[in-house]
């Protein structure tokens, strides 16, 4: 595997109408998709946004949650995606995608759906919920404790005796002892399900190889939250398990300028580097 100053030569000498890539291990090279024509079906998607003002314009009966008014309030936009595609007959395939959640839904008819097995998600997550409640309230009540045996002390230091005052210390040592704990505990327990909620990404690319998210990022930093969870890896994603070959991605933002203000209303940007770059090169594999 290369470092990373060899990878990131690697990726400035691609072409400039790039907009997907990523190194991948397997060949130790860069892999990527060019845009080809797949702006022209970007723009027809943001035109039926602006026109419907909601996603789910493919069915008669519209949800409140598909409409777009959210993408206009306090947490900004949201990114959009489609990928050119043809089938086995040479047909061309369109396919879409939203980033991450849309409102709070994972899934809408007409767009591809997440890379990670959603009824194994929406089992483990009730369990999960439950746990953290469970921990959290344990939290609660081990600061009501600190904060009370902290009071006791201080009240001790102004008018008990020496006997007093050191039990007092000593419950309170304990107490703040058995709080840290508990948030011990309860980070613990957070990071360990991460790896369970990470490992439902089974990701699917181009030579018909299937891997865990967890096998597949290469960065040793720690996998960022929402890694899969991008247009691009839903599209390719989708592309590979449907037996359709991709010919170009676009991705463009819709919706208020993020808090950063690092993403604009109809602009077009590239896969993240943080999140996507280090699972493309093994998704594009085999084009």
């Amino acid at each position: 595997m290369k470092n990373i100053t060899d990878i990131d030569h690697l990726i400035t000498a691609l072409p400039k109408d790039a907009t997907c890539y990523g190194y991948c291990t397997a060949c130790d090279e860069v892999h990527y998709l060019t845009e080809g024509n797949s702006r022209k079906y970007a723009l027809e998607l943001m035109a039926e946004l602006e026109q419907n003002k909601r996603i789910d314009f493919h069915t008669p009966d519209p949800e409140p949650t598909f409409s777009t008014d959210c993408l206009w309030e306090k947490r900004g936009g949201q990114m959009f995606g489609v990928l050119e595609c043809v089938d086995a007959d040479g047909n061309t395939v369109v396919l879409r995608a939203f980033s991450g959640q849309f409102n709070t839904r994972w899934q809408a008819e007409g767009w591809v759906p997440p890379t990670f097995d959603l009824d194994g998600y929406y089992q483990i997550l009730p369990k999960i919920e439950s746990s953290v409640h469970q921990m959290t309230d344990d939290i609660e009540s081990c600061k009501q404790k600190a904060d009370q045996c902290k009071l006791k002390f201080e009240e001790a230091m102004r008018s008990g005796g020496r006997a007093a005052q050191k039990g007092c210390r000593r419950q309170m040592r304990e107490a703040f002892k058995a709080l840290e704990l508990s948030k011990k505990n309860r980070r613990t327990y957070s990071q360990s399900m991460m790896f369970v909620f990470q490992d439902l990404y089974q990701l699917q690319n181009f030579k018909g190889d299937q891997h865990s998210i967890l096998n597949v990022f290469y960065e040793d930093r720690g996998i960022p939250t929402g890694s899969g969870d991008c247009c691009a890896p839903k599209l390719l994603h989708a592309a590979a398990q449907n037996g359709l070959t991709p010919l170009g991605l676009t991705e463009f933002y819709f919706g208020k300028e993020n808090k950063s203000s690092t993403k604009y209303h109809k602009k077009f940007y590239l896969g993240c580097k943080n999140k996507c770059q280090p699972i493309l090169g093994y998704m594009l594999c085999g084009l």
